[in-house]
């Protein structure tokens, strides 16, 4: 099948189960174009492809129907759907109406244990950044904000901003960041970093929805010198997912 390269290897594949390893294979080659919109793809050629059994490749499709970057329609295998600055647009309007709520209520639980993660995590950052490695920088970046998530605010709120988590991953290995964003980016995490210290609700949903608003906005721009889309997406509003202090 044109367009799908080979499973990942190396250090970091091992243990990941065949089902991980085939899903980031066919969202790379979604996000880089390989795949068309409206390409029909089945189960029997990624088996054949892959050389795996096709337990593994229906669960991988299940995964990338669960993140909308294919379709699947009974007896006529899966559909995929490009990656546009529409789709992009709809992905960031729902992390930015639930993490700056996330991060409030995080802040005001954390402990100086959780503190300490996420600044050890955003060393890791900054170094990554300063060697200009994208990998790192794209790992680090997950590290530090997984760091936070380990605080348990809602459980249901995180599986479905989880669902998309590796397709942003997928768009930063595609498109990269600006020059600008990985400085302010570096800028927003310790002012996260400050609000949870200080046990800020109001602080850290500010500096969330500032993260997140420039987050997009740079990927945007960058896309668009890809592709021409169709509309022209609006800017998220400041005030989606804000909820006034109880």
């Amino acid at each position: 099948m044109n367009g799908l390269g080979e499973l990942g290897k190396g250090r970091k594949s091992i243990g990941v189960p065949n089902y991980q390893r085939v899903a980031l294979a066919i969202r790379q080659a979604v996000v880089n174009g390989e795949l068309d919109d409206g390409q029909r793809i089945t189960t029997m050629e990624l088996a054949e492809q892959y050389g795996l059994s096709l337990a593994p490749i229906r669960e991988a499709l299940l995964q990338l129907a669960a993140e909308g970057l294919i379709a699947i329609h009974p007896k006529r295998g899966a559909v995929v759907r490009a990656v546009t600055p529409e789709f992009l647009f709809d992905i960031y309007e729902v992390r930015l109406g639930l993490i700056p709520y996330l991060e409030g209520e995080r802040a005001a639980l954390a402990t100086e244990r959780d503190i300490s993660r996420m600044v050890q995590a955003e060393k890791l950052y900054e170094q990554a950044v300063a060697e200009g490695n994208i990998e790192e920088i794209i790992e680090y970046n997950s590290v530090f904000h997984q760091a936070a998530k380990s605080i348990r605010v809602n459980f249901e709120a995180d599986q479905i901003l989880g669902r998309h988590h590796l397709l942003t991953q997928a768009l930063r290995r595609r498109y990269g960041f600006s020059d600008l964003r990985k400085p302010r980016a570096i800028e927003e995490h310790n002012r996260l970093i400050d609000a949870y210290r200080r046990g800020s609700k109001t602080d850290a949903r500010d500096v969330s929805r500032s993260h997140l608003q420039n987050a997009f906005e740079d990927l945007l721009s960058i896309m668009q010198t890809h592709q021409t889309p169709s509309k022209e997406p609006e800017r998220i509003s400041s005030s989606i997912g804000y909820r006034e202090e109880q």
